[in-house]
């Protein structure tokens, strides 16, 4: 068996579960006495991935090493084994599971396009403007109005820094959105790993004792999910359904992460923006990926090694910073066998 066909084989084992067996492959097979570890896979001598346990649950160790300059996750001396059940919602513990994930998908539209959105918790799918606290106003009816404020207020004094002046409503929202301005604007991308990055990228918040799974939304949508062209010269602030926007590449970042946005409406009788439902609002399926808090760090590791870090997602000043900040800092996920982290309190 090549090492592509063990591959293949691994991911499907761990897709159809222990008590199944996946399809033959031609050529050598692994000797019958080789442990249950190697048959999925360690990349590095000192790096333990997850495996499958007889219960159809994915059984992770936690002293597992990541690889980047002898970097390990961080784990409460208390910590073993846990186990996650695949019955419940679709776990993915490593980069190969969550490939092996998204090739399951087909795109249900012209575009053959499927969307990507990582979030570090389980938040609603509502715009930042829309957000608890994100903005301030008199009373809740005031939201639509603070929103046209901010956007005029950012069209009159970001001129003097852009390369290129937008053409649309819709484009100057667009990079607004990118440069952190509370918009009616959710950001997507068709790069999936960008998506799993943005998931993982920090370390996760423990709530509790308990640090939530990190989330990874799929949307397929429909060719009739997009707006049409005369959409985008239309008023972003009068629409009536989320619809998607495909932004023309006004920016380098919104082409390193490969940008889309869902466009969402004000509810005129709440002054809210309604989170996205699966099944609801959008003809394309949604559904969401979970990543569990104790495989962040080294997915995180590994991703830096596959080309996905903050020096590609933010290509300028502030992602070279962020990266190089990265490489000489411990997340609290994190730890290393000959570093610490400096200036702490004694």
């Amino acid at each position: 068996m090549t090492d592509v066909e063990r591959r293949r084989s691994i991911s499907v084992m761990r897709t159809l579960g222990s008590n199944q067996t996946p399809p033959a492959a031609t050529g050598p097979s692994l000797p019958h006495d080789t442990p249950a570890m190697h048959l999925t896979t360690q990349s590095h001598p000192s790096r333990h991935r997850p495996n499958l346990c007889p219960d159809n649950t994915f059984r992770v160790r936690k002293e597992a090493f990541c690889r980047r300059r002898g970097r390990k996750r961080h784990v409460a001396p208390d910590a073993n084994i846990h186990s996650v059940d695949t019955c419940r919602a679709i776990v993915v513990n490593c980069i190969a599971d969550f490939v092996a994930q998204v090739a399951k998908f087909q795109a249900n539209n012209n575009r053959d396009l499927i969307l990507f959105r990582g979030q570090r918790e389980d938040w609603p799918l509502v715009p930042k403007i829309g957000r608890s606290g994100a903005v301030k106003g008199r009373n809740q009816s005031e939201l639509g109005a603070t929103e046209r404020r901010m956007f005029d207020a950012f069209q009159q004094m970001s001129l003097p820094f852009l390369a290129s002046e937008p053409r649309t409503p819709l484009e100057w929202l667009a990079i607004a959105q990118h440069h952190g301005l509370p918009t009616r604007l959710l950001d997507w991308s068709g790069n999936a790993l960008a998506a799993l990055w943005f998931a993982v990228r920090k370390a996760p918040v423990h709530k509790n004792g308990v640090a939530p799974p990190a989330l990874v939304w799929i949307l397929n949508p429909m060719d009739d999910d997009f707006l049409r062209q005369a959409g985008t010269q239309a008023d972003p602030f009068s629409i009536r359904c989320v619809q998607l926007y495909s932004p023309r590449h006004v920016n380098r970042r919104i082409i390193a992460q490969s940008g889309y946005f869902s466009l969402h409406p004000l509810d005129e009788k709440t002054s809210r923006f309604n989170p996205m439902f699966p099944d609801s609002q959008l003809k394309g399926t949604l559904l969401h990926l979970q990543i569990p808090a104790d495989a962040f760090c080294d997915i995180r590791d590994d991703l830096e090694r596959h080309g996905v870090s903050d020096v590609t997602m933010f290509p300028d000043l502030e992602g070279i910073c962020r990266f190089i900040t990265w490489n000489n800092s411990l997340l609290s996920d994190e730890s290393h066998p000959e570093y610490v982290s400096l200036n702490l309190t004694a």
